[in-house]
């Protein structure tokens, strides 16, 4: 094979390779945050992600569902699309092999609002008998709700339990159709602020939720200040013991680093500061995450977003991340390949001086009358394309002219 050949061969190997990876180096036309449902802390949050990534070039797509159990699902299926989504229950990773965790980024109590009407039970304990309303079956909620419960030994054998869409249920509870209703949503949630300011409603304290926390290892305790939504009334009226999930952003293991990125500064800047059962600074953060930290998401917690996503578009970053290394790696291999000819010339012309200088010597020998051998007649064959192929100059050419009738 010639050397054209091999290059031509090269070429085509390199142009066949690169337009392959290209559809990887590029981001998705669409990025899809799967988020809970509509006017929960889940849809809040992945619409001010998304105008984010919207600012940063990046075309995005919310979608609700009511079973946000299952958000974590979407992601596992590859074929659905989904990159970001959110968890606040207990995973096992080895059921979810391609879903990791961007980090976590707020604590959502268990809200309890129970109607004055009723008796306020002692404990969580009493609210057998009592009509509950929680959001649908496979939320997070009713998750939560029905595990605490469980530790009280309520349940939907002694209670009844009512499963229906978020604002259904809120709005059912201010009708009075429930005794108590149970929902997983951040503090600022608006649909926290009607019911803690509704008067037929109060929010109930948790007294054991240390206590749960300890049955319940992805819930923690936390505390709803007096005061906290109105210090003027106050509402509320006492310090409000809590218990909440923790909750994590959740991505696909493949997801572009652009995409990936663009979220980590969401998450900052939406989350960074404080909220009513938090400190500024404490979130979002990659420790005690549900499932295993995306590699780039720790690394992004080390030295933050890298020049190349920080300064280009995502598409020519994206192209310039997935091509750097061969290309370095190809530049690397021309340089040794001309340090190689170049040691290859040397090498050459050493031969060569050499080759010139025992054809001198065999050339005043045979003019001294000597009889050369078969040994100088082999290496002379040898010699002899060396000298006519490179420039030897005129004498060596001279006495090869003399010298071949002889030998």
């Amino acid at each position: 094979m010639s050397r054209m050949s091999l290059v031509v061969l090269a070429v085509l190997a390199a142009i066949w390779w690169v337009v392959g990876n290209l559809e990887r180096a590029l981001p998705p036309d669409s990025v899809v945050i799967q988020a809970g449902p509509a006017g929960g802390s889940f849809d809040k949050h992945a619409r001010r992600y998304a105008a984010y990534l919207e600012r940063k070039g990046l075309r995005t797509e919310v979608r609700n569902q009511d079973d946000s159990l299952r958000i974590i699902d979407r992601l596992d299926d590859a074929k659905g699309g989904v990159q970001i989504g959110f968890t606040a229950q207990r995973v096992d990773p080895r059921q979810h092999t391609h879903v990791n965790s961007a980090g976590v980024v707020e604590l959502q109590p268990l809200f309890l609002f129970v109607r004055k009407s009723a008796t306020e039970p002692p404990t969580l304990a009493a609210l057998a008998g009592r009509r509950l309303v929680m959001p649908p079956d496979n939320s997070i909620t009713a998750k939560v709700a029905q595990e605490v419960l469980g530790l009280y030994g309520v349940t939907p054998g002694n209670a009844t339990f009512a499963f229906v869409p978020l604002e259904a249920g809120v709005r059912a509870l201010q009708r009075g159709e429930h005794d108590a209703g149970f929902f997983v949503l951040a503090p600022d949630n608006g649909f926290v602020q009607e019911l803690v300011n509704d008067s037929g409603l109060d929010l109930y304290p948790v007294g054991d939720s240390t206590g749960i926390a300890r049955h319940l290892d992805y819930l923690k305790p936390s505390v709803l200040v007096r005061g906290a939504f109105d210090l003027k009334a106050p509402l509320p009226p006492r310090d409000v013991a809590l218990v909440s999930a923790t909750v994590n952003v959740v991505v696909r293991d493949d997801i572009h680093p652009a995409v990936l990125y663009a979220l980590l500064q969401a998450m900052a800047e939406v989350h960074k500061g404080q909220t009513l059962v938090s400190d500024a600074g404490e979130f979002p953060r990659q420790a005690g995450a549900a499932l295993p930290v995306h590699p780039h998401a720790l690394e992004w917690a080390k030295t933050g977003t890298p020049w190349l996503f920080a300064k280009l578009p995502p598409a020519v970053a994206g192209v310039i991340d997935a091509y750097w290394a061969p290309l370095l790696a190809l530049a690397a291999l021309v340089s040794a390949f001309g340090s190689f000819q170049s040691l290859n010339g040397a090498i050459d012309s050493a031969v060569l001086a050499a080759a010139v200088g025992w054809l001198g010597w065999v050339y005043r020998r045979v003019a001294r009358g000597g009889r050369p051998g078969w040994a100088t007649r082999t290496l002379f064959r040898l010699v002899e394309p060396l000298i006519v192929q490179q420039p030897a100059g005129e004498s060596a050419r001279d006495r090869l002219e003399r010298l071949r009738p002889l030998l």
